[in-house]
């Protein structure tokens, strides 16, 4: 049984060291007498098998690595479009920064959900300012993992919604390989894209193994985009990843020790300021010569050590040690000289002076006017993310059940500090011109949060039925500095987080589901006595069939918050109250996630996969109170949430071959409120219904070489996806690429 053990953790060791949640089995089988007899062991990722029946007790989605090779989308919306129960607000139609949200969840800037890549959370301070500013490149992930209900509390500090684990390209697990992969592509508005990575495992005799990986990836595009006097709308990402872990050669346990070191950068001419309604309906595509200058410019280190080793049969245990720095300035057009936003000019342009402001943005009038002066902002942030986690796995008998306990600690420290600085304009001749005031330090400040986080999650295995109960303990600590007026303050919260789920099996195929978990999100430093945290009660039930070539799975969730929270940011549509937080008190999110697939054999050779997945979702406030947050107004009992549409839909039919395939990819979207509540900003305004069409092929011509094709938004469908942060805003247009790829 050692034996088996030792190798069992060779095999999953890359898995675990991903930070995914794994379940191992192990079977003896018979080989042939030229091979011999040997132990035959594997790996199963609990939420990646769709052909077989799961026992997991909370809902769970994976995004596979053939998955995200058949689109090959850069966009991480694009690639959580077909899982259910996923909510996205798009914004500069790449998805450069994210606007994610899960079962109800706020989509702003993902800053609700606790997405992570290899298990470390990857929001730049993810207690502190969890806004998703950063986001790797979908074409470095091999896999990506939503998690949502009760096996989220293992992944805090955000629980009302979910998890998201994207998993980095592991280093090959064989000793004496090498493999490699080149992929180019290139595309319409002169998108490029240059991928290539290399690993290595070598045999260190009587010192074990060493393993080696170094990828590196670059994407550009000119950007969709034109602004009136001419400019710059595209952008570029660029990331660098090093890997390297050692195997010791020993008897008593086994272990593994891996490094892992990662540069991104990104610079886009991107903004926060969009359309009027009637100028979308001419142009879809037109930016305002205001927006000229607006432009992202941002770094992201990271640096990790991790250690696994296994105790005995039974007991293991994972560490990992991590830094993250991200340091980002975006400078762009803020507002006017004028209490007047942006959002109140776009949104009502014939009525008063906003027709004149109007003028100023598009350059057909100059800036005449104290009030005409436009403010632009350098926004200058720099974050840092550390801390150190370690899980033990313990798997034994309990009352004749199969025991599979794990507990985790982590200690975390994050930080961000503002530095923005305010430029004043005016517009002439269609031109940006420095209006000669000096430039004012508008923001000067730094919030800090210290957590300590643990839980215990123990899964019981009686056969027919599985039971999985657990808890989350936080206890945060924040701090937050304003250094323009001196005002320091600090804050302490602890908070336990049951959860519990069962999985019971009617049949070899069929089986039910039920489960229920206490979501959380905790205050930010700096915020007002009277602010509460964001809490709610989670609820699921429904049924998972997996039988031959069909995979069905339906479950019902209600989420019942004591309260929810908005946050008032740029990105929000806020102009005042910068970082603040607001109550919203009692709401009801309650739905339905429907995820279907089959196979269809044409014949020997063709099939036809189809898969399906559909979210319903119903949601509004049960208090009635007046805000002064963006996206709430004078509330009324029974108003709906914003940016939660009510029914969407994902289908994917393909045709499969050994050496070929091709698939067509339709997306449905509600239209969606943009506020709630009256007598607020977008009061009335919703999004219009989104249907999109994506098509994609790839053919392999040898055993290295593969060439693919793939057209975003076939349809060329033009819609008003969002009028934030302010105004209206398109998603990406047609978009053909073609890219070939190298192995190696």
């Amino acid at each position: 049984m050692k034996n088996i053990n030792k190798k069992l953790s060779y095999i999953a060791v890359s898995t675990l060291l991903s930070g995914s949640v794994v379940a191992y089995a192990a079977e003896e089988k018979k080989e042939t007498a030229e091979a011999g007899s040997g132990k035959h062991v594997e790996v199963i990722s609990i939420f990646g098998q769709r052909n077989q029946l799961e026992t997991a007790t909370g809902s769970a989605f994976v995004v596979n690595k053939e998955q995200l090779e058949q689109f090959e989308f850069d966009d991480i919306h694009r690639v959580l479009q077909a899982v259910p129960g996923v909510y996205i607000r798009e914004e500069d139609g790449y998805g450069l920064r994210p606007n994610i949200g899960l079962r109800g969840a706020t989509t702003e800037r993902s800053s609700k959900v606790a997405i992570m890549e290899d298990g470390i959370l990857i929001a730049p301070a993810p207690y502190a300012a969890p806004a998703a500013y950063y986001f790797p490149l979908m074409s470095r992930m091999t896999q990506v993992e939503v998690f949502k209900g009760p096996s989220a509390i293992k992944y805090g500090p955000n629980t009302v919604g979910g998890a998201i684990n994207m998993l980095s390209r592991t280093i090959t697990s064989t000793a004496g390989s090498k493999e490699g992969q080149f992929d180019l592509a290139y595309g319409g508005n002169n998108y490029q894209k240059a991928h290539g990575f290399y690993t290595q495992r070598a045999n260190l005799k009587e010192f074990g193994e060493a393993g080696i990986l170094v990828e590196a990836l670059t994407v550009r595009a000119d950007g969709f985009k034109e602004i009136d006097n001419g400019g710059d709308t595209g952008f570029k990402k660029n990331e660098v990843l090093v890997k390297a872990n050692f195997v010791p050669k020993q008897s008593d346990y086994y272990q593994e020790w891996q490094v892992k070191w990662g540069y991104s950068e990104e610079v886009s001419h991107e903004t926060y300021l969009g359309l009027t309604d009637s100028d979308f309906a001419d142009n879809a595509y037109r930016r305002y010569s205001a927006s000229a200058n607006d432009i992202m410019d941002w770094e992201h280190y990271q640096f990790q050590v991790s250690h696994f080793i296994e105790l005995d049969g039974d007991i293991s245990l994972y560490t990992q040690a991590y830094r993250r720095d991200f340091d980002r300035d975006w400078d762009r057009l803020n507002s006017f000289n004028t209490n007047r936003s942006l959002q109140t000019i776009l949104s009502s342009p014939d009525t008063g002076l906003n027709a004149q402001f109007i003028d100023v943005l598009t350059g057909q009038r100059d800036s005449l006017t104290q009030q005409e002066t436009l403010l632009f902002t350098l926004n200058d942030r720099k974050y840092y993310s550390q801390g150190i986690e370690s899980k033990l796995f313990w798997d034994t008998q309990f009352s004749g059940a199969a025991l599979a306990l794990d507990a985790g600690l982590r200690l975390h420290q994050d930080q961000v500090e503002r530095n923005h600085s305010q430029d004043s304009y005016l517009m002439e001749s269609q031109q940006l011109v420095l209006s000669g005031e000096l430039r004012e330090v508008i923001t000067l400040n730094k919030d800090r949060s210290t957590a300590i986080a643990a839980y215990v999650n123990a899964n019981l295995d009686f056969g027919q039925f599985n039971l999985t109960t657990g808890v989350r303990i936080e206890h945060i600590e924040g701090e937050a500095f304003d250094q323009l007026t001196g005002e320091q303050s600090d804050s302490t919260e602890t908070v336990v987080l049951p959860g519990i789920g069962i999985f019971y099996k009617l049949s070899e195929g069929l089986g039910l589901l039920a489960g229920v978990n206490k979501g959380y999100v905790p205050n930010s430093p700096g915020q007002n006595s009277d602010i509460d945290p964001e809490e709610s009660w989670n609820y699921e039930f429904g049924f998972r069939y997996n039988q031959d070539s069909l995979n069905a799975e339906m479950i019902g969730f209600y989420n019942d918050y004591s309260n929810l929270k908005g946050n008032c940011t740029f990105s929000s549509g806020c102009n005042e109250q910068l970082d603040q937080e607001f109550n919203g008190g009692e709401v009801e999110i309650y739905g339905l996630e429907a995820s279907f697939s089959y196979g269809f054999e044409l014949n020997s050779a063709v099939s036809v996969p189809v898969n399906v997945a559909y979210t319903h979702t119903q949601a509004e406030f049960k208090n009635s109170f007046n805000s002064t947050f963006s996206q709430w107004g004078n509330v009324v009992s029974g108003d709906p949430l914003p940016y939660l549409p009510e029914n969407q839909i994902s289908v994917e039919v393909a045709l499969e071959h050994e050496q070929w395939r091709a698939a067509l990819l339709f997306k449905h979207v509600d239209e969606m409120f943009e506020a709630a509540g009256s007598s607020t900003e977008l009061s009335g305004f919703i999004t219009e219904d989104l249907q999109q069409v994506d098509f994609s092929a790839w053919y392999q011509i040898n055993q290295s070489l593969k060439t693919y094709l793939k057209v975003d938004n076939i349809t060329d469908e033009t819609t008003i996806v969002s009028r934030r942060p302010f105004g209206a805003r398109p998603g990406k247009p047609r978009q053909a690429v073609i890219g070939i790829k190298y192995s190696f």
